[in-house]
């Protein structure tokens, strides 16, 4: 079982960063929104949100969002 991370960039569609991740035929995509102090995180397969919480800084989220993706791959193996 390979992980592969594909790493955060800005992406204004989510008015924050998004990054992705993938194992076999499965892709995980990985979403923080900037808010005002607030950092909402959310992990997305296809169209469910299967994990989601906020956090106090983006690196917070960012760590958050990535733990709760390796948990859900984890969990299907």
């Amino acid at each position: 079982m390979d992980l592969y991370v594909m790493p955060w960039k800005p992406d204004d569609d989510v008015y924050g960063e998004a990054a992705g991740l993938a194992c076999d035929d499965r892709v995980l995509d990985l979403v923080v929104t900037h808010g005002d102090g607030t950092f909402y995180w959310e992990v997305v397969d296809g169209c469910d949100s299967i994990a989601c919480g906020t956090a106090t800084s983006a690196a917070e989220a960012r760590r958050a969002a990535e733990t709760a993706g390796r948990r859900a791959f984890i969990r299907a193996a």
